[in-house]
């Protein structure tokens, strides 16, 4: 074994070759494929006028089902905000505490401790637990989310 550096231009010096001309190729598309796709993506618009849903609390259209919460009456989506304005009118809150959207349909009513962590003084269900909203099912099964 000689201590010479290794002058192969092919090898690299751990004895692995160097091609950067290498790269692994996809398999082609079948036409199938491609059509299914095609079919699929429908245009921005018409997808929004298909899933577009009207807030029971404000009247405006709901644009992001995403960031929306079933209303307590009926399940229907409402705006977050209109959910969180609502609950505020309703909860005697002190001037220390907020109200927090907490996760699994619930809100907290929190505080700061005084060691500086967030205290959940009391939760509030908004929404019945294990439910699944008929216009959720879209986006769960959507492969891709806006």
């Amino acid at each position: 074994m000689s201590n010479e550096p290794n002058n192969n231009p092919s090898k690299h010096g751990n004895g692995k070759f160097r091609n950067h001309n290498f790269r692994r190729r996809k398999p082609a598309r079948s036409a199938i494929q491609q059509e299914a796709n095609a079919s699929s993506q429908k245009p921005q618009a018409e997808r929004a006028t298909q899933e577009l849903k009207i807030c029971a609390v404000c009247g405006k259209p709901i644009f992001d089902l995403t960031g929306a919460i079933a209303s307590r009456e009926d399940g229907e989506p409402i705006h977050f905000d209109c959910a969180l304005e609502l609950l505020s009118k309703e909860e005697k809150l002190t001037p220390d505490e907020k109200l927090m959207y907490i996760g699994s349909g619930l809100f907290g009513v929190c505080a700061q401790s005084a060691a500086g962590k967030l205290e959940i003084r009391r939760k509030i269900r908004w929404e019945a637990a294990g439910t699944i909203q008929p216009w959720r099912k879209p986006m769960m099964s959507s492969p891709s989310l806006p």
